[in-house]
């Protein structure tokens, strides 16, 4: 039987209960929603992201720079690099491939730790830097996140009666 790996706020071994959550499968909106959840950050923004993100399970994009990017968050390879927070953790790339509930509760830790950097940036610039920190990229993919998360926002607030987190 295979584990995995979460990322919290200490890498912990998933239970058993999780292995269906972490299943080789598409991620689905409630799948992302707990991955939200879980890593506490709110699922209207990491929706938003999945949407300007457009990634597909199993997916594996090439970037200019030689890079790829990964599954439905299109998780960039460079959290493999030697010193990599992925490779440190033993986190498989063909995991965050193939597992789309994986992959989205990765990308929701990476969105927690750009939340929780200490700077003078407010909360849309810090969760814009998912995708980049160059200032103009940032200012494009911030351009689509905002609008985007006022969407989901309102799509799970109906659905859910709002007993969910989500930005404003």
């Amino acid at each position: 039987m295979k584990k995995f790996l979460m990322l919290a706020p200490a890498i912990l071994p998933v239970t058993l209960l999780a292995q269906e959550f972490y299943a080789t499968k598409p991620a689905t909106i409630e799948c992302v929603v707990e991955a939200a959840n879980r890593q506490g950050v709110p699922a209207n923004v990491l929706l938003a992201i999945s949407s300007i993100e457009y990634g597909r399970n199993g997916q594996l994009v090439k970037n200019k720079n030689g890079s790829l990017d990964i599954g439905h968050f299109q998780i960039n390879t460079v959290h493999w690099s030697k010193n990599g927070i992925f490779t440190r953790h033993g986190i498989k790339k063909e995991d965050v491939q193939w597992r789309g509930c994986y992959n989205a509760e990765l990308a929701a830790w990476l969105l927690k730790q750009s939340l929780e950097e200490k700077n003078n940036q407010n909360f849309w610039v810090k969760a814009a830097n998912y995708h980049s920190k160059n200032a103009k990229f940032n200012a494009i993919y911030r351009k689509k996140l905002m609008p985007l998360s006022v969407q989901w926002g309102k799509y799970l607030e109906s659905r859910y009666n709002n007993t969910l987190r989500v930005s404003r």
